[in-house]
């Protein structure tokens, strides 16, 4: 009996979390979304449309591998269902700083110019 009754105690908790993440949930994918508009200016609408699936396919795997996780008491009910929220959330505030500084974050250009200096500084150091 007390086995079931935790079993129904933490199921239930998984699903109090998940209304309120699933809320939470909105603001970041407006976090990743609206800055994904400004920062890759090639392809239209198209481009940054399946960017933002992508995304919001990491966000349900995430969401669905966190609440596995924590029905099976892997880890705690608030780390399983809130994961997924906090880790696109930090990725979505990563974008909105690049928009604000008019990063080419999408652009091949701009990771040969970074490859370029890093294998700058490399060389100086192995030297």
């Amino acid at each position: 009996y007390e086995t079931n009754h935790t079993k129904e105690k933490i199921v239930f908790a998984v699903q109090w979390h998940k209304i309120l993440s699933n809320s939470l949930a909105c603001i970041v994918m407006f976090l990743i979304g609206a800055p994904l508009g400004a920062i890759i200016k090639r392809g239209g609408l198209g481009v940054p449309f399946l960017v933002s699936i992508l995304f919001f396919i990491i966000f349900y795997l995430l969401t669905m591998q966190g609440e596995k996780l924590a029905k099976n008491g892997a880890i705690t009910v608030f780390g399983g269902v809130w994961a997924a929220d906090f880790i696109l959330l930090l990725i979505g505030l990563f974008f909105l700083r690049q928009a604000r500084l008019d990063a080419r974050l999408f652009e091949t250009d701009f990771y040969l110019v970074v490859f370029d200096k890093l294998k700058t500084r490399f060389s100086k150091k192995i030297d």
